[in-house]
């Protein structure tokens, strides 16, 4: 049974401490099949509190697909193109041959670590990213990337001629009805939001209710890459509408023929830093083994650092949402074991369909 399932990974995980506690929602043909909390916010620590359902996760990465639905929207209302250069709406820009359909498929060639850039200030990181040349041609090779997604919440912006923030709010958050996200969370959700982590070193304590990546941090935590704030719930209501070819509610958030496109493969031609093929959509990655297990070919998602993930499968109609926040209290380097946990989760969905 697929909640015992579940049940049994997610508490042998926190018993392992890979995260201190966990959100798992599971749909099927538009359903929810499973929807359950699990472990505390903290281990048990000093200010730790149970997990609820409705318990808020610094989401990280998970903003990036939010962006390129926010981007495709943009495209279906004719507002911008996928092969328009990103320098027509960011004239400051010298990278020129970049298109958004490099930026959305992490080919455009630019490279840097944006993170390193940290106690430059908002300003001095947005004109670092605009300065960059591609070290590859866009197009012809594919490394994720923070900077390509930095980049298309600055167009996004641009083109819809308000703050990223106002825009994804406008074009994604608010026609889903996902309630409980958001950037820059209110003091007074603060006790509904778990931690991500102890940074004394550069923020002097518990980075709780702020973004918890450095480049989103320093830009005032709004950005295309991260800096969002989600419940399991929320991000459920997001990947439903993925799965109903872009519709929620009686409204059509994405053309179906957008989902479609945005699901193709776009990179696997390309070349990649491991040399094997990395096949990858619009705003979205596919059929990567280390956390999407035993789905079959064409299932789609997405992962943050911080312990988040999302996992569509468009044949079964199925999706998995996995919020932890197994940064806490410190991050710890690859090999990533929540990604096993998750993929066990995904590979059990596919087994009930």
């Amino acid at each position: 049974m697929l909640s015992a399932r579940i049940d049994a990974l997610a508490l042998t995980a926190i018993n392992e401490r890979i995260f201190p506690g966990c959100v798992v929602l599971a749909q099927r043909g538009g359903r929810v099949v499973h929807h359950a909390a699990y472990g505390s916010t903290m281990y048990g620590d000093p200010g730790s509190r149970p997990v609820a359902r409705d318990t808020i996760y610094d989401i990280a990465s998970l903003t990036k697909p939010i962006t390129a639905t926010a981007a495709l929207a943009l495209m279906d209302a004719g507002q911008i193109g996928l092969d328009d250069p990103a320098a027509r709406y960011l004239p400051a820009m010298r990278a020129s041959g970049v298109t958004l359909r490099h930026l959305l498929t992490h080919s455009s060639g630019l490279d840097i670590r944006l993170s390193a850039l940290r106690e430059r200030g908002a300003e001095a990181i947005r004109e670092a990213a605009y300065d960059l040349v591609p070290i590859r041609p866009p197009g012809s090779y594919t490394m994720y990337a923070n900077i390509s997604t930095l980049l298309l919440g600055d167009v996004v912006a641009a083109a819809f001629g308000a703050p990223l923030d106002v825009a994804v709010g406008e074009l994604v958050i608010g026609p889903l009805g996902m309630a409980d996200t958001g950037y820059r969370p209110s003091e007074g959700l603060r006790s509904r939001i778990a931690p991500s982590e102890w940074d004394e070193e550069w923020r002097g304590g518990l980075v709780h209710g702020v973004a918890h990546d450095e480049s989103a941090y320093a830009l005032g935590g709004v950005a295309g890459h991260a800096g969002l704030f989600s419940t399991a719930a929320d991000m459920g209501r997001f990947v439903a509408m993925w799965l109903q070819g872009g519709a929620w509610g009686g409204r059509q958030i994405l053309r179906e023929s957008t989902v479609a496109l945005a699901w193709r493969d776009h990179t696997g031609h390309m070349a990649t830093p491991s040399g094997l093929p990395l096949r990858s959509g619009l705003g979205w990655a596919r059929d990567r083994s280390n956390y999407m297990g035993a789905a079959p070919e064409g299932t789609l998602g997405h992962t943050g650092f911080t312990g988040t993930a999302i996992v569509m499968l468009p044949g079964q109609q199925a999706s998995l949402v996995v919020l932890t926040n197994r940064t806490y209290p410190r991050r710890t380097p690859p090999p990533y074991p929540h990604h096993a946990v998750i993929a066990a989760m995904v590979t059990a969905l596919v087994g009930e369909g």
